[in-house]
């Protein structure tokens, strides 16, 4: 079985005031190209694919030419909404796309919404799990006792999948961590997520299925090596994704479930490029060289510069954004004294501010009476400080 998974396409999306709508059309025409190189059994597309709930009418331009291709080219298209969509409005004409093979699911089913698709060694089992915060999941599924947010997944996976002994794989929109959050690397322009009172989902609760094809984290990356992933956004979308790779994922299953993916490479139209020197080096370098690309420049001088905005953009024709080293430094201190005391226990900034405002330590009897004040207010004194 050969599937390929894509996410987070978010049509319609701008770079501040900047459409970026010519550069998501040129992706996704590398997308078809892909496709057609590649012949693969399904498209599964993992939410996100508007920017937002009302879509611009151009969007929806782009969008139901996509659809219209891929129906064009008889291939399985199995389609989530995430966190940015409208599940309506994405799924206003599914009646009539399915027949021609494009599923889009905009809400959870009870039990889930499941497909099948036959290889030579049997069927393989797509199971779609849009995005819903856990107070609408629980409502859907009846289980509004439940305040852990795991018990809620595993029942949903419990009452849809348990009984299904093909190969599977879950197509799901959300934030999935091995552990904790930082665990996975996130970017700026992805919008925060609210599960239940957490923002994310254990990897642990999607144990059952073989492959589970994620969308919501815009770098491609791994949760659990050959087993979860995030095939990660078409595009750039912001200057912390400068560094990424975009790619989408071609994921090959065996008889067993064993999954092999490659990624096959998405080329930007107009690049996300972060700059960095004195302002004499980047007037003077070749600026053909990202005379198209969305430049962030960070200037190195320490010295004030007249206009350097509008001088660079005379080279950089799309600078975005301006900073000055500096400046970024002096942040970055800022940002370490407040990590710094984040890590100090509640007891010693006490001390340290009872003994800056009065001269003299603190009694032991005014220690006491902070620890039993702390303690009601349910932390423990030697719980850090969290701003």
């Amino acid at each position: 079985m050969k599937f390929i998974h894509a996410a987070d396409l978010h049509i319609g999306r701008y770079l501040k005031d900047i459409s970026l709508l010519d550069d998501q059309e040129d992706a996704l025409n590398q997308l078809i190209q892909i496709i057609n190189e590649e012949s693969p059994d399904a498209l599964v597309i993992a939410g996100d694919v508007y920017d937002r709930s009302v879509p611009r009418e151009d969007a929806v331009r782009v969008y139901n030419s996509f659809l219209t291709r891929l129906a064009e080219l008889g291939v399985n298209v199995f389609l989530i909404t995430g966190n940015h969509d409208s599940s309506e409005r994405v799924q206003v004409l599914n009646s009539l796309l399915e027949t021609h093979g494009l599923l889009l699911q905009g809400h959870p089913e009870d039990p889930l919404k499941k497909v099948g698709i036959r290889d030579e060694f049997g069927e393989v089992s797509f199971y779609f799990l849009p995005y819903k915060d856990s107070f609408a999941l629980r409502e859907i599924y009846g289980l509004n006792e439940s305040k852990d947010d795991s018990v809620l997944y595993d029942e949903i996976i419990r009452r849809s999948a348990a009984g299904d002994g093909n190969r599977k794989v879950l197509i799901f929109h959300g934030f999935v961590t091995p552990g904790v959050k930082e665990d996975m690397e996130t970017s700026d322009s992805e919008r925060l997520l609210t599960v239940g009172g957490t923002d994310f989902v254990m990897a642990e609760v999607f144990d059952i299925f073989d492959y589970v094809a994620l969308g919501h984290l815009h770098k491609p990356q791994w949760v659990r090596k050959g087993k979860i992933r995030y095939s990660g956004s078409l595009m750039k979308y912001s200057f912390s994704e400068a560094n990424h790779m975009k790619s989408i994922s071609v994921v090959e299953m065996d008889k067993e479930g064993i999954v092999e993916v490659r990624e096959r490479h998405i080329t930007p139209l107009r690049d996300l490029v972060i700059l960095k020197g004195s302002f004499s080096d980047l007037m003077n370098s070749p600026g053909e060289n990202h005379a198209k690309d969305f430049v962030r420049a960070v200037i190195t001088d320490t010295d004030e510069i007249q206009d350097p905005l509008e001088r660079l953009r005379v080279r950089y024709p799309n600078i975005i954004e301006l900073q000055r080293e500096r400046d970024m430094q002096e942040e970055g201190a800022s940002f370490a004294a407040l990590e710094k005391m984040e890590a100090r226990d509640v007891r010693s900034l006490f001390h340290e501010f009872y003994l800056l405002e009065n001269g003299d330590e603190p009694s032991d009897e005014m220690v006491r009476i902070i620890d039993e004040t702390v303690k009601e207010m349910g932390v423990t004194s030697d719980e850090t400080y969290k701003a």
